[in-house]
């Protein structure tokens, strides 16, 4: 029998006994993504969601990696004060004029103005255009089209009720706070 020296042998029963233990890697399916202007490629329970929150890109056509959103935001409205513990988000303004408060401080965005908004930092923001808006919206990982869809569905009374908390609890969200603008309409897409 060969003589092997003890690093080796140590260092190849270190890896025989670890491996089993590392998830195995997978390479995620690549496919191109088209969605055509006005096209939305996520079916939504309710036609008005898909109005507000037209998904571009689904998390299952990522393979996870993302969602994309191309959102229509009425003049003075956006969600109020919250956190996502699961989603970094990017947010590119088409057209409007938004603010956003992120971390406490506030940037008025313009179009063509963009900003980044990381997982577990409380933000806002709002259109305060006098006509409609609209931004892209990069949620990652992917999967917030989910909560899209069940927040359609929800009853516009019950935007502030506990009803809210759990569906933002069930998304890995927490309510902190007002919209930055009062007057805001229940039911408006909180994203």
């Amino acid at each position: 029998m060969p003589n092997i020296n003890r690093r080796t042998l140590l260092y190849a029963f270190g890896v025989a006994s670890v491996s089993p233990l590392l998830p195995a890697q997978t390479a995620a399916p690549r496919r191109v993504v088209v969605a055509q202007p006005g096209e939305n490629l996520f079916a939504y329970s309710t036609d008005r969601q898909a109005k507000f929150a037209a998904c571009k890109v689904t998390s299952e056509g990522s393979a996870g990696g993302c969602s994309i959103f191309e959102l229509v935001v009425p003049t003075l409205s956006g969600p109020g004060l919250h956190v996502h513990h699961r989603e970094d988000e990017w947010y590119h303004v088409l057209s409007g004029r938004f603010i956003f408060e992120v971390g406490g401080q506030q940037y008025h965005l313009p179009v063509g103005g963009s900003i980044f908004a990381p997982r577990d930092i409380p933000h806002r923001w709002a259109n305060e255009d006098k006509t409609d808006g609209k931004v892209i919206l990069v949620c990652q990982p992917g999967g917030f089209e989910k909560f899209f869809d069940e927040l359609g569905k929800m009853p516009a009374a019950d935007m502030a009720s506990a009803q809210m908390r759990q569906l933002l609890a069930k998304y890995g969200m927490e309510a902190l706070g007002p919209p930055i603008f009062p007057g805001t309409p229940p039911g408006q897409p909180s994203h």
